[in-house]
């Protein structure tokens, strides 16, 4: 990798950290500067705007989190239950590392959707495909109404991420993951 390209990185990476802190609105580009130690005019070469640099920003994690999870779905040595439990020791490590501050995508969504469409398209096509792809597994594992159930499923992990957000209360994540778990492999 070129130092630019690690250097964008970096901003990305650092943009995102912010951004799940203080919010996208509430993170300046002299927070970004600052905290990348890189000028606002070299950030501006890499990215247009801050929307440019969010969206971006955005669309790697959401790569990312996609390959993670196409490889514990497709992690054979993993029954279903523990495929589907993962999700939710994520959060414990992350509530434990002291590193959650709600969903990125959510965030992101209710702050820009009104304001940049791209963003908005970025953040519903994110929780679109884990929903796809929470469908295709319950399908390939022979779970009878997958569709429904996965809708089901992906209500409450999400709805479980905005009551973390703003409850910080941990001890909800083992209740909604066992509500989780009955709505999939139960009935």
């Amino acid at each position: 990798m070129s130092k630019q390209e690690q250097k964008k990185i970096n901003i990305i990476n650092k943009t995102i950290e912010l951004c799940s802190k203080y919010g996208f609105h509430g993170t300046s580009m002299d927070n970004i500067t600052s905290a990348t130690g890189v000028s606002k005019a070299t950030i501006y070469k890499y990215f247009n705007s801050k929307e440019n640099l969010i969206a971006e920003a955005l669309a790697i994690f959401s790569q990312q989190a996609i390959e993670k999870l196409e490889l514990l779905y497709s992690d054979n040595t993993l029954t279903l239950e523990q495929k589907l439990s993962n999700r939710f020791d994520g959060l414990l490590d992350l509530f434990n590392r002291h590193a959650f501050h709600g969903c990125y995508f959510q965030l992101a969504y209710s702050e820009f959707n009104q304001i940049d469409p791209n963003i908005g398209q970025i953040c519903s096509g994110y929780k679109q495909k884990r929903l796809t792809m929470l469908d295709e597994l319950l399908q390939n594992e022979g779970i009878k109404d997958p569709t429904y159930k996965a809708k089901q499923a992906e209500l409450l992990f999400n709805g479980l991420l905005a009551t973390l957000q703003i409850t910080e209360d941990q001890s909800l994540i083992p209740i909604a993951k066992d509500m989780y778990l009955t709505a999939i492999l139960k009935s």
